[in-house]
């Protein structure tokens, strides 16, 4: 089956812990992120920095034990949980970017909306975002 990533930007009403519980357990298998709304602006960039983290999943390319925590490390750009969480966490009490990856029949079944959330615009990628993407990409190297 595969995989489909939505990036949704959620207004800042929701806390971000408890909306990412309520979505892991709704499409159970998928990976599901809570990042500042600064960590990405376009869907397509999103759906590449995940399938990086897609890909990595189940190798030792992966950068952390979990791939949620790979997906929040190739956003922020480093290898450093605690600097990942600082520059790229989602703050409570503030617009948050969901981003979550996984089966297509799962997440066709979660009212975004609902959520008081709407979906990134997907748009050709900015010569930043693809030196991003490629950062991201080679994070593994650094971390070896």
């Amino acid at each position: 089956m595969e995989p489909r990533v939505i990036s949704v930007v959620v207004d800042g009403g929701a806390d971000p812990d408890s909306v990412r519980r309520m979505v892991a357990a709704k499409a159970p298998g998928s990976i599901v992120q809570a990042v500042s709304t600064a960590a990405a602006t376009n869907g397509y960039y999103v759906e590449m920095i995940a399938a990086q983290t897609l890909r990595a999943t189940g190798t030792p390319n992966l950068l952390a034990r979990k791939p949620e925590v790979d997906l929040l490390l190739r956003l922020a750009g480093t290898t450093q949980i605690s600097r990942a969480i600082e520059q790229t966490g989602a703050k409570k009490g503030q617009p948050f970017l969901l981003v979550v990856a996984g089966p297509a029949s799962r997440l066709a079944k979660i009212n975004w909306a609902q959520l008081g959330g709407k979906k990134l615009v997907k748009r050709d990628l900015s010569a930043d975002e693809l030196e991003r993407i490629e950062v991201a990409a080679l994070l593994n190297v650094a971390k070896g």
